[in-house]
């Protein structure tokens, strides 16, 4: 009898292994996406990767929420270096030269249908292309604009500088002992690039030479814009010690400043946290030099597949379910959950009267039209200018001419020996 029941133990073992095997072959690959937002936004995301989780069975896709200052420091970079970045991420145009050419961005071409590339414009596909590859989605087109507390405006009897001259008049006259006239980004890093760039455009300058090989900033309207924001630091009319990174429209709404230099998305941020304030905040275009020409800058985050995962396929084909297939996800991030412009045709025409409504038309009317894309630079090029402004900004030990000039010849040297995209 023994020997009969170990017998059947075994045949029993051996009908349940297979099983168990099938089992385990089915299991889903976790798929790692990373987002460094939070409240709805961070909302949004995860009811979207739930969504996707129920609608196929290759992948178990997990949002993993990294903060700010991780996301846009090293965390990153490093979690790559190591092979333990995320399936799929976010990257800002500040950034996407750096993991292009490092061959970390999936070539997507082949997962987005013909309908839905035609709907988005031009300038935002080129903007995330190289070399005819598309190896990103833009899904928001952010705008800079000067937001200004209607009524210090009103007390002191000034009108919204238009003008460098201008702005530098208003924030002296609108400076106190509790309040500074005039606050911008302080912080070294890509969002005070991002910042730069319309002042750099408005008096026709860029980067580049138009052949692109050699640096082109060494001009008399750099050295102007540079000049007269040293001037506001040096004299305590620019605030030299936010509170907060200036991506945050709070030290407005809070009177902290008087005058900031913001992008669109703080109308969301004022609606959703300070919503007493909106009838009191005006936004107008960032003013320009003297017979300049109006810019301001085009940012916007963009979703990225990781050439380099196990699953890069399933990596790409979420990356473009996000934002490059149904329009509706799109839609919602850039008209509910916050205020975008979209790089797709269909939503602007259909919420054309959200994008005409109160501060949104500000933006729509008087800014929408004049911008640039935010540049794609690599690294090198990146640091040697963000080192540039804080040099001209903020080292009274060095004239700006020279810390143009060092810019300068670091600009072209490093130009002389590469042959990257850019």
């Amino acid at each position: 009898m023994k020997k009969k029941a170990i017998v059947s133990l075994i045949l029993c073992a051996a009908m349940v292994m297979p099983t168990i095997s099938v089992q385990a072959a089915e299991a889903k690959e976790e798929l790692k996406f990373w987002v460094f937002h939070s409240d709805q936004e961070l909302e949004f995301f995860q009811e979207c990767v739930d969504q996707y989780n129920e609608e196929q069975d290759s992948v178990e896709v997990v949002l993993e929420q990294v903060p700010w200052d991780d996301y846009n420091g090293t965390k990153m970079a490093t979690a790559f270096a190591s092979g333990e970045g995320p399936d799929v991420f976010l990257i800002a145009p500040g950034l996407f030269l750096k993991y292009a050419n490092s061959d970390v961005l999936m070539p997507l071409n082949d997962y987005i249908a013909p309908e839905a590339l035609a709907d988005f414009s031009e300038s935002s596909i080129e903007g995330v292309s190289v070399d005819d590859k598309i190896l990103a989605i833009p899904f928001e087109m952010e705008l800079l604009g000067l937001y200004y507390d209607k009524s210090v405006f009103a007390e002191e009897e000034l009108e919204v500088p238009t003008t460098w001259n201008e702005l530098y008049d208003a924030a002296k006259a609108l400076t106190t002992d509790s309040r500074y006239g005039f606050t911008m980004e302080t912080t070294k890093g890509t969002h005070q690039l991002f910042e730069w760039y319309p002042f750099l455009w408005q008096s026709g300058n860029d980067v580049y030479s138009e052949s692109q090989d050699a640096a082109a900033i060494n001009t008399e309207g750099v050295l102007e814009n540079l000049e007269i924001k040293r001037k506001m630091f040096e004299e305590g009319y620019a605030n030299i010690k936010p509170s907060r990174p200036n991506t945050e429209i709070g030290m407005l709404c809070e009177g902290e400043t008087a005058m900031q230099l913001n992008g669109s998305w703080a109308i969301s941020q004022m609606k959703n946290n300070y919503p007493d304030s909106m009838d009191n905040i005006g936004v107008a275009p960032v003013p320009v030099p003297e017979d300049g020409e109006a810019a301001t800058v085009a940012g916007g985050w963009k979703i990225c597949a990781n050439a380099n995962s196990k699953y890069a396929d399933e990596a790409a084909k979420f990356a473009v379910w996000m934002f490059g297939d149904d329009v509706a996800r799109t839609e919602k991030w850039c008209t509910d959950i916050k205020f975008a412009f979209s790089p797709r045709q269909s939503v602007i025409d259909a919420n054309e009267e959200l994008y005409h409504e109160g501060l949104n038309g500000e933006f729509t009317d008087k800014i929408l039209g004049t911008e640039k894309p935010e540049m794609r630079l690599p690294a090198e090029v990146s640091t040697i200018l963000q080192d540039m402004l804080q040099s001209a900004y903020f080292d009274t030990g060095i004239s700006v001419e020279d810390s143009v000039l060092i810019a300068e010849e670091s600009l072209n040297d490093f130009l002389s020996g590469y042959d990257g995209a850019l």
